[in-house]
């Protein structure tokens, strides 16, 4: 019998400086890390962007022992690239799971604009008026 393959996010930079991560499946400690691991590259072009998180399940709150840590460390070793690139985060996520989304982003240290939301159109548009047309940038298509 095969072993399904774990869930890793898929990174999406076709429409910078829009990044988008997917994850269709709900992730463990190596997708968490897979993910922040995409964020970190896009971190290192040291050009302004917005996130776009998708998750096409049910949330997976960062409560959990096993990845809290690694998002905290993550986050804090990144800081400084984090606030001189990064300059807002919108997760989709599925109805069911925006108000575990909006509790998880809250515990998380970062100051910048954070939004959940069901639909993508929304979040992109906020993510374009809260982030990325305050710092004069332009998503060309989507």
């Amino acid at each position: 019998m095969t072993m399904p393959l774990p869930a890793l996010p898929e990174g999406d930079e076709t429409h910078w400086p829009l990044a988008i991560l997917v994850a269709e499946k709900l992730l463990d400690a190596d997708g968490i890390r897979a993910g922040l691991d995409t964020v970190e590259r896009w971190l290192k072009r040291e050009q302004p962007f917005a996130l776009l998180l998708i998750a096409g399940c049910e949330f997976v709150a960062p409560s959990d022992a096993a990845t809290l840590p690694i998002i905290m460390q993550r986050i804090g070793l990144a800081r400084e690239a984090l606030c001189r690139s990064l300059l807002g985060i919108a997760v989709v996520a599925p109805a069911s799971a925006v108000d575990a989304a909006r509790r998880s982003l809250a515990r998380l240290p970062l100051d910048m604009p954070l939004e959940v939301f069901e639909k993508g159109s929304l979040a992109v548009r906020w993510l374009c008026a809260s982030a990325l047309s305050p710092a004069g940038l332009v998503i060309d298509s989507l």
